[in-house]
């Protein structure tokens, strides 16, 4: 009798009897639902006698989202799935795009210094990296990013562009042209002229030009 049942249930829904069963545990501040996740592991678990664990973690982590992914077998036809969340150490914009529209022209870069590009933009108050989209780049100017920050202490920095040139804001609203050599003398230099030299009213913008030997410009 228990045979027939069985085969019965094979029968009208083999793909169903084969699946293995899933237990999600998702990181609150992951911005896409677990069905995405789901989807994404479809064809994975249709056999739950030959899962490949690996492979459906390094499908997992494929979606720029995750962080990592961390997958082991609770039984013989279910398993355990992790996920953190990737974390926004810095909003990141393309400089080779004129618009923010196309595909990897907007992302964000973790404090691991990796640059990721998911479909899902959302907002954040990180700090604004501009640059090109090469990771080995990308690392630098996080490691830059960092020293900068540092050196600058109380002055947060807003946004670091890097093109030819190294740019800084802080804030409020102070815009530092370092240049492409000396970077870090410079800052030095600026942050002991902005002390002397902070202006008492607001406006709109300052801009120091640091490229400049032994002084600076300053435009308001």
């Amino acid at each position: 009798m228990l045979a027939f049942i069985t085969w019965r249930i094979l029968e009208s829904e083999p793909t169903e009897f084969l699946k293995a069963e899933v237990h999600w545990e998702i990181d609150e501040f992951l911005p896409i639902d677990q069905a995405v996740l789901a989807d994404k592991i479809q064809s994975l678990i249709q056999d739950k006698y030959q899962l490949n664990l690996h492979e459906i973690k390094q499908t997992l982590e494929s979606e720029p989202w995750v962080g990592t992914a961390h997958v082991e077998r609770l039984f013989w036809n279910s398993i355990q799935v992790n996920i953190e969340s990737q974390d926004i150490a810095m909003r990141w914009e393309n400089t080779n795009c004129k618009t923010k529209n196309k595909i990897d022209c907007m992302g964000y870069i973790s404090s691991t210094g990796d640059l990721f590009i998911p479909k899902t933009i959302i907002s954040s108050e990180a700090v604004l990296a501009r640059s090109e989209a090469d990771q080995t780049k990308i690392i630098e100017l996080y490691t830059d990013y960092q020293d900068y920050q540092m050196l600058s202490g109380d002055m947060i920095i807003t946004s670091f562009s890097r093109a030819n040139i190294d740019q800084l804001t802080f804030e409020p609203n102070v815009k530092v042209i370092l240049g492409y050599q000396q970077q870090e003398q410079r800052l030095e230099r600026f942050i002991k002229a902005y002390s002397e030299l902070k202006p008492s009213k607001k406006v709109k913008q300052i801009t120091f030009d640091m490229r400049y030997p032994k002084g600076f410009t300053l435009s308001y």
